[in-house]
């Protein structure tokens, strides 16, 4: 896709995984090389290997921009107006495991201590890492084990150096399976402060993807089926106040496949998730504030923070389990 279309696509490596693959993203805008001042929303997909729908999505949503760039005006606007980041494979060590051992392996591939495999990306960031051993565990053998300390895997380590040296507006993180679109707190059953304007969000990308065809996605609370803490959405939210989402893919349970995809379905789920893709990059050009360089608050609704943003003397509901995201 960079070489194809050089003037509006620039790949580039994040860093490296523990078994020194790159772990690749694309910029897409009209000046890919420059750093501008607009609005910046990023698509990843892949912290956990066997959730192999969730690279396609992101990529899909990359070649759709870039192949449309010329003869549709919203794209062109959009990728004139914004910085559009994909990193479709967080981790590339696991997938590579999934492909070639065993289909259902979740984390990376770190050596631990006790002689078993693995760090669970998605338990690895800081944001109360390690809260408590239900939302993550400090079990190296277990599929949610947090890691020795927050961001101790270099997957992990990648993303977060480069949100520190971008200014992002909104995220999303593409997961599987449930057909359900999430948000923080993911930590504690909590509400986030910018709770309504999540529920508006969710709701309103549900409803896109649901149009094309006929798939309904739940909305929710991350914490609302499980504890989960020390994950991506949560540390985007908590240190950088922008909106964070997980979008966990199709389908909605095992019965109907759990993280196995056929090739069609492939296809028609990258292309339901589509629009909802289109709407978020629109809200965060509309919400930006080009003088300040972020989001203005004052266009997000004009909503006030609710009393769920205040992370000190909240009590952490002591139920959870462990789960697919």
């Amino acid at each position: 896709m960079a070489a194809g279309y050089p003037s509006i696509v620039r790949l580039s490596s994040l860093g490296q995984s523990l078994e020194k693959r790159n772990i690749y993203a694309l910029k897409i805008s009209d000046h890919p090389g420059q750093r501008e001042n607009e609005p910046k929303v990023a698509f990843l997909g892949c912290h956990h290997a066997r959730e192999w729908i969730s690279v396609e999505v992101p990529l899909e949503i990359a070649s759709y921009l870039i192949r449309n760039y010329e003869n549709d005006e919203r794209v062109k606007a959009i990728v004139n107006s914004s910085e559009i980041w994909i990193i479709p494979l967080v981790n590339p060590d696991g997938l590579d495991y999934s492909i070639l051992n065993y289909r259902l392996w979740r984390k990376n591939r770190r050596l631990n201590d006790n002689g078993s495999f693995g760090v669970d990306l998605n338990r690895n960031y800081s944001f109360y890492w390690g809260a408590d051993d239900l939302g993550s565990s400090p079990l190296p053998s277990s599929e949610t084990y947090r890691g020795e300390q927050p961001f101790s895997e270099p997957e992990t380590s990648a993303i977060r150096d480069l949100f520190l040296n971008v200014n992002f507006s909104a995220v999303i993180s593409y997961h599987s399976f449930s057909q359900t679109i999430l948000y923080p707190w993911s930590y504690a059953d909590l509400p986030a402060g910018q709770e309504l304007l999540f529920q508006q969000l969710a709701s309103e990308l549900a409803r896109l993807i649901s149009q094309v065809n006929g798939r309904i996605y739940q909305t929710a609370r991350s914490s609302s089926a499980y504890l989960t803490n020390g994950d991506f959405i949560d540390w985007v939210y908590g240190l950088f106040d922008i909106p964070a989402l997980t979008i966990e893919l199709p389908p909605v349970d095992l019965t109907a496949g759990g993280f196995f995809n056929s090739e069609q379905d492939i296809q028609s789920i990258a292309a339901e998730n589509l629009p909802a893709a289109l709407y978020l990059l629109d809200w965060a050009i509309s919400t930006y504030n080009h003088q300040e360089g972020q989001l203005n608050p004052e266009r997000k609704n004009q909503l006030e923070k609710s009393p769920g943003n205040s992370l000190k003397n909240k009590r952490v509901r002591l139920t959870g389990q462990e789960g697919s995201n």
